[in-house]
């Protein structure tokens, strides 16, 4: 199915052949799209959808070509400025990563801050503006978010309320996550992915924090038997476009380019969820048992959580105003 309608299709094109007068397309303007997802990726395929869109509705006049796996040398740090200094004129960038450039920018990795794809939705309004300026000051905009699918833990026993998670050793994926599951109890443990299924075998490590789509894919059933989808963060990529290559685009182009990304952000959206469901699904028939947290547990994440946005505050001191007025949005 495609990702976008035959209608919006049709008043994009007529939109832009109005305003360029027949005969008068530009000159064909190339860019690069730096990814650093692999081929099957859902953020890949879904770029290359966003090309395939841009290139039919502007006539070929704007050619996108998506370049997965960090194929151009781009490291999935390095979006950021890469965009900045126009060594690609686009990039796919999960944002927490570019926090090196841009403190703000690790703030969606905060535990009991954005929890599924409705909080991420009144995140974006309130922190939009933020967002826009930081990608400003740094030479480009953002075309589209698309969420990942939040992070749970397998284990090889249920982990149900706050007394379950006590001491267990989990493989944490980063900073954040290692401070978190330390909040909550867990004796979380730093290793190379590729080290876990050894380590669970052995039994020097009780399990690992990850999303559904990297335990699945990597089979985190063969030596786990239980997932819990604690869905305690949520974080997005940005799909952006240097601002020196965007300004040298002809006004219908642009309007063509952000009425594509407007209407196709929306199927990036349920791309994303679907992707969740699904690999929940493989889980389960391989055989994992899910199970999800009580309340115990679950005020146990709302007290780490927010013990942290504390610690964050005291970093980035202009990151209070906008979570406070999110929190009071969505009642945390």
């Amino acid at each position: 199915m495609s990702y976008v309608s035959t209608f919006a299709t049709a008043t994009i094109a007529a939109t832009t052949a109005l305003t360029l007068g027949a005969g008068h397309a530009s000159a064909q303007t190339q860019w690069d799209l730096s990814t650093a997802w692999g081929a099957g990726n859902f953020h890949v395929e879904s770029a290359i959808a966003f090309a395939d869109a841009v290139r039919e509705a502007t006539d070929g006049s704007v050619d996108i070509t998506v370049h997965p796996s960090g194929e151009l040398g781009v490291g999935a740090t390095e979006k950021l400025s890469s965009v900045e200094n126009g060594i690609v004129q686009m990039a796919d960038m999960l944002l927490f990563l570019q926090a090196g450039e841009a403190p703000f920018l690790g703030i969606d990795t905060l535990p009991y801050l954005i929890q599924g794809q409705d909080e991420m939705r009144a995140w974006l309004a309130a922190a939009g503006p933020t967002y826009d300026a930081i990608f400003e000051a740094h030479n480009q905009k953002v075309l589209y978010y698309v969420p990942w699918p939040s992070p749970g833990i397998y284990t090889k026993e249920a982990v149900i309320s706050a007394e379950d998670i006590e001491g267990l050793r989990i493989r944490a994926f980063n900073a954040t996550s290692f401070e978190f599951l330390e909040r909550l109890g867990a004796a979380p443990v730093e290793l190379p992915f590729g080290e876990l299924a050894a380590a669970v075998a052995a039994g020097t490590v009780d399990g690992a924090a990850t999303s559904t789509s990297t335990g699945a894919n990597s089979k985190l059933y063969q030596f786990t038997s239980h997932f819990n989808p604690l869905n305690w963060s949520m974080s997005p990529d940005a799909v952006t476009v240097n601002l020196d290559a965007w300004n040298a685009l002809s006004d219908a182009e642009r309007t063509t380019i952000e009425t594509l990304a407007d209407e196709m952000e929306a199927d990036f959206w349920a791309t994303s969820a679907a992707e969740d469901e699904a690999q929940t699904a493989v889980l389960v028939e391989n055989g994992m048992t899910v199970s999800m947290a009580d309340d115990s547990l679950e005020a146990k994440m709302a007290e780490a959580g927010k013990a942290m946005w504390a610690d964050f505050f005291a970093k980035v001191p202009e990151a209070q105003a906008v979570v406070d007025a999110y929190a009071a949005e969505v009642g945390k």
